[in-house]
């Protein structure tokens, strides 16, 4: 259980797909080389060398000159260019911080050179209005704008683990375990490996991996492509942020629907529900670190709770559940989505519409039968006597 990265292997790819790029210019390569070799004698940690060698290669294809020649205008247009990229505000901050300290080092670590102290690495807070958090009641909607299991399971891992993304599109089949409440995933992270249970997400794992085309390969990702060319392949990042936009536009939200976005809601739900710790263990934040205390002055919940109590009122427990709870089936005990009418296992009614509609069903087929048996009985007797009864003949008219 629990991947061990061969970063090794994967910063040699990123070398030589910096070395290999038409897009990037030949003094900017040796730049990156350089860059990160240093790097690693400043003992950089090797996930940390990934990030920043992956997010200057794909500036320095922005930019079809030596970076180091490179004018402050050249480096407004590329800031311009981050600035209007559809990514959550967070990795744009982060490229940003990344340009920034690939500049330093240019500059013999010294200071930032003057012809990027333009760029502006701080929080934007006017993106953090509550009103465009994602909500439970959204998070239905995008699963049901969906028709692959696959992207269903994505949506709900999102909302309900609230992981980055990057935690998320690694994971194997051999990364999910049986938990007493449903399953446990193992999630490889910045802060180390941490293993969270599922419960919302269980039943559309369940149908993925049913359909999944490399379901008995322990080591196979769990993402994998569907298409005849490529089937069975790890998805790209750019597939699955795709299937992330294509359910949006079909729900016509409001809200940005990113992966970052569902990590921020999903903390800001939880900041309601968990201690600061819990918080810090279930996210993948350092103990001690300042992050719930953000989502928790967001969610409101020391004022609204504290406030409450003053005027005698209790908060409603069951009001606190889950949406996205799955529906255990009265029958046979097994766990559907949130919003399944009927019991996948056996076909029991799990609400009061779907039950009335499955009674009209069998209402209407049993008419059906009786109808089909009195027709018999009408062309036996005619085939006999010749002639059909008035009283059968009514009950059929």
């Amino acid at each position: 259980m629990g991947k061990i990265k061969n970063y090794k292997k994967r910063h040699q790819r990123e070398i030589q797909n910096i070395k290999n790029s038409e897009k990037i210019n030949p003094k900017t390569k040796k730049h990156l080389e350089n860059f990160y070799r240093d790097l690693k004698v400043k003992d950089y940690s090797d996930s940390r060398i990934l990030k920043l060698l992956n997010y200057m290669k794909i500036l320095s294809k922005q930019i079809n000159k030596d970076l180091n020649q490179a004018t402050e205008n050249d480096l407004k247009e590329l800031v311009a260019w981050i600035n209007q990229r559809d990514l959550a505000e967070s990795t744009k901050r982060t490229y940003k911080i990344i340009l920034k300290r690939f500049y330093k080092w240019l500059n013999n670590e010294k200071e930032h050179p003057e012809k990027i102290e333009f760029i502006e690495t701080s929080y934007n807070r006017k993106n953090k209005l509550p009103n465009k958090l994602l909500k439970e009641k959204d998070i239905q909607k995008l699963i049901e704008a969906t028709t692959n299991p696959r992207d269903k399971l994505l949506i709900s891992l999102l909302w309900e683990t609230g992981a980055r993304i990057g935690e998320l599109i690694d994971l194997t089949i051999d990364d999910i375990e049986d938990h007493r409440h449903g399953k446990k995933i193992t999630i490889d992270g910045k802060t180390g490996q941490r293993r969270l249970p599922l419960i919302e997400s269980v039943p559309y794992l369940r149908d993925w991996i049913n359909l999944h085309p490399r379901s008995n390969e322990k080591q196979a990702p769990l993402w994998v492509n569907l298409g005849n060319s490529n089937k069975g392949q790890k998805c790209s990042y750019r597939n699955l942020t795709k299937r992330l936009k294509e359910a949006a536009d079909k729900t016509g939200l409001d809200k940005p629907v990113n992966p970052h976005q569902f990590r921020h809601s999903r903390a800001t739900y939880l900041a309601n529900r968990f201690t600061e710790a819990q918080m810090c263990e279930w996210f993948g934040w350092v103990q001690g670190s300042d992050m719930p205390s953000r989502y928790i002055h967001l969610s409101g919940r020391d004022i609204d709770q504290s406030y409450a109590q003053i005027h005698g009122i209790q908060e409603d427990k069951e009001k606190q559940k889950s949406e996205l709870s799955p529906i255990t089936c009265p029958k046979c005990q097994n766990k559907n989505p949130a919003d399944a009418n009927l019991c996948s296992y056996c076909g029991q009614a799990l609400s009061h519409e779907a039950y009335e509609k499955l009674e009209k069903a069998k209402t209407e087929q049993k008419e059906v039968e009786i109808n089909k048996s009195e027709l018999i009985q009408l062309i036996e007797e005619y085939e006999e006597n010749g002639k059909i009864s008035k009283k059968l003949l009514k009950k059929l008219l």
